[in-house]
């Protein structure tokens, strides 16, 4: 398949482009957001407040032009920017069109591309590796791979971004940064660009750069709409339309920039002369809640009501009007309410256009492959926490150990073999557990908006974590199974080791399931550990050490089986005194004092533990890891269904 892009030069692409644009416009837009009412006391049945962010807004934007959302701090500018490109979708009243046919999410992210504020990354990735891995993920998978690397190349070109190519995303300046959020988002060319503050965080000379950028996006037929919230006068004047909203989300103007100033000067706000203009009519629409607030808040009110009535809000009903009309079908029953594919909307067919509704997205497996692979250079780049990890595992296996050297078979020491298989695998679960739970609550800004922007797929990237998590899981505790049963001098040989090691590594790996789980159900960190203890401390209590299991009611005994503790030490113990056939009986005792136990499996049963429990306990380790990762699953497609933060 052959690639384009406007930013190869082709110096026809402009011209050709004249009158194939796609117009977007929003009509009456009401957005509600949700609360809880502060003045219930009701825990459990809480009254929910909504209240509104956006009030009847409307607006064009039309093809070619570059448009500015502006208005001071709470004026609902990144909210309309994000409900009009549908990055978020909820409680919403009125209609977001393409070409004056009502438009639906799939599509909107299909033909658009949207630079949040804030850009969220991988930040160990460099910017050429961070683009190739977005343009696999973006761009038409029957693309041949050298169409991208030229794609890639060519935006990096264009934006100013070869010199810091080989640089990881952590390193470089607001300014850098924004380029690459661009340049992600132009490597499908879309026709439509939503920019949030695009110049927060930038001097001067940079903002003016990244405005200048998008007129020329801009001027390839592209429509181009930035929220921003008080851009210096050269930067204002870069512009081509303003839609300028006041605290509370009402509209007081809307139209081209060069009349923004006549227009207030006829409801007698002046900019004075050494005034930014932009920065005035800021201050102006704000209310503060200083003592001049009524003040304010009635202003805004007549400055508002104004709009309607005048010119420009006129004109602004009648091209809504006239999109609609024109966009409705001549001689069908069919209403224009949604268009499915881009051959409804743009007038005339196009390549540039209706290459969106062909776009392949690549497959699932495509996406875990280079999911698993940014999830394998982010750990090769963090050498510091694997290796800090690691050694702290060890030197755990080692202060386990050191009690235990040179331990002898007797009946003092059955006590003790069993207090170190213990901690063998009541350490390798805590460790292993708690070592993932911050992974989802970590990450899941940057998975929401990478799902909601239909980069792939839940599964893909959970898959790719579950294998990512594996090789730690089996090599560490394989390591770790190595120190404590050579050190120690546990029974066996090398067949006794080989056993040992197994229910060691499978308690790490059904531990990191579990983990993963727990990750997946809470929002943070402490969350997570918090509600773990009560689950730890029932499973801990039925692994056969504090309780017995002989003498538990039927309704409890089978509490053992949900417990990887239970599983685990059973297992390991199974593998010990199997080996021991003969314990010494203690000649200074009394058999009433001390009952001797001189094999192996009365040791064992002991603490109600079978020699013939061992494939079961293995089958158990397993069975937990698999429940765990399909309910830490279910649990992460909910919370990946939320509405991300722009």
């Amino acid at each position: 398949m052959e690639t384009f892009h406007p930013l190869f030069g082709d110096t026809n692409y402009k011209e050709s482009l004249s009158g194939r644009g796609l117009t977007l416009s929003w009509n009456n837009l009401s957005i509600y957001g949700k609360r809880r009412d502060p003045t219930c006391n009701n825990f459990w049945r809480p009254k929910i407040q909504r209240f509104k962010l956006l009030h009847k807004v409307s607006g064009i934007a039309e093809s070619g032009s570059l448009l500015a959302i502006m208005g001071p701090s709470g004026a609902g500018k990144t909210t309309l920017l994000a409900c009009i490109s549908q990055r978020i979708q909820g409680d919403v009243d009125g209609q977001i069109l393409l070409n004056g046919l009502e438009v639906e999410k799939n599509l909107m992210v299909k033909v658009s591309g949207f630079v949040p504020q804030h850009d969220l990354t991988v930040d160990t990735l460099t910017v050429h590796e961070h683009m190739t891995l977005m343009a696999r993920l973006k761009m038409d998978r029957n693309l041949h791979h050298v169409e991208r690397a030229r794609t890639v190349d060519a935006l990096l070109k264009e934006l100013g971004l070869l010199k810091c190519k080989n640089s990881v995303l952590n390193v470089l300046s607001g300014g850098e940064r924004k380029r690459v959020a661009l340049a992600v988002q132009l490597l499908t060319d879309p026709s439509l660009l939503f920019c949030d503050e695009p110049t927060t965080g930038l001097d001067s000379f940079s903002a003016i750069s990244v405005i200048e950028m998008l007129r020329t996006l801009a001027s390839y037929g592209k429509t181009i709409v930035c929220s921003i919230h008080q851009p210096a006068s050269g930067l204002f004047d870069l512009f081509d339309n303003i839609s300028l909203l006041v605290t509370g989300g009402e509209l007081a103007y809307h139209g081209p920039v060069s009349k923004v100033t006549d227009y207030f000067n006829k409801l007698d706000m002046v900019c004075p002369p050494s005034y930014n203009v932009a920065e005035y009519l800021v201050n102006q629409l704000a209310i503060t809640p200083n003592g001049d607030k009524e003040k304010r808040q009635e202003r805004v009110r007549r400055v508002c009501a104004a709009f309607s009535k005048s010119k420009a809000g006129r004109d602004l009903t009648n091209k809504l009007d006239n999109l609609i009309y024109n966009s409705a079908p001549a001689s069908s029953a069919q209403t224009w309410s949604t268009a499915s594919s881009l051959d409804t909307i743009v007038t005339d067919t196009h390549d540039e256009f209706i290459k969106f509704t062909r776009l392949k997205p690549p497959s699932q497996w495509i996406q875990f492959t280079w999911l698993l692979w940014r999830t394998q250079l982010d750990a090769i780049r963090k050498p510091q926490d694997t290796l800090l990890r690691f050694a702290f595992y060890m030197f755990i296996a080692l202060l386990i150990s050191f009690p235990y050297i040179g331990i002898q078979i007797d009946q003092y020491s059955v006590q003790n073999i069993q207090g170190l298989l213990y901690l063998v695998i009541v350490e390798t679960v805590f460790t292993y557990s708690y070592s993932v739970y911050n992974t989802f609550p970590q990450e899941m800004p940057i998975l929401l908006r990478e799902i909601n922007n239909d980069l792939y797929k839940p599964a893909p990237y959970y898959a790719s974590k579950m294998i990512c998590l594996l090789p730690r899981s089996i090599i560490e505790p394989l390591i770790y199974s190595a120190v404590v049963f050579w050190v120690v001098g546990l029974f066996g040989g090398i067949s006794g080791f080989i056993l040992f090691s197994i229910p060691v590594i499978l308690s790490a790996t059904a531990a990191t399931a579990y983990g993963c789980f727990i990750s997946a159900v809470f929002d943070s960190i402490a969350t997570a550990s918090l509600a773990s203890v009560p689950i730890e401390f029932v499973s801990l209590s039925f692994c056969g050490i504090y309780l017995n299991f002989y003498t538990l009611p039927f309704y409890t005994a089978w509490i053992k089986y949900l417990s990887m503790f239970y599983f685990g030490i059973e297992a390991v113990s199974i593998v010990q005194w199997s080996e021991i056939d003969k314990i010494a009986c203690n000649l200074n005792v009394t058999v009433s004092d001390f009952p001797c136990e001189h094999l192996g499996d009365i040791a064992l049963d002991r603490y109600g533990y079978s020699e013939s429990h061992f494939s079961v306990d293995i089958l158990g380790l397993v069975f937990i890891y698999c429940v765990a990762h399909v309910f830490g699953y279910i649990s992460f497609v909910r919370r990946s269904k939320r509405q991300p933060v722009y």
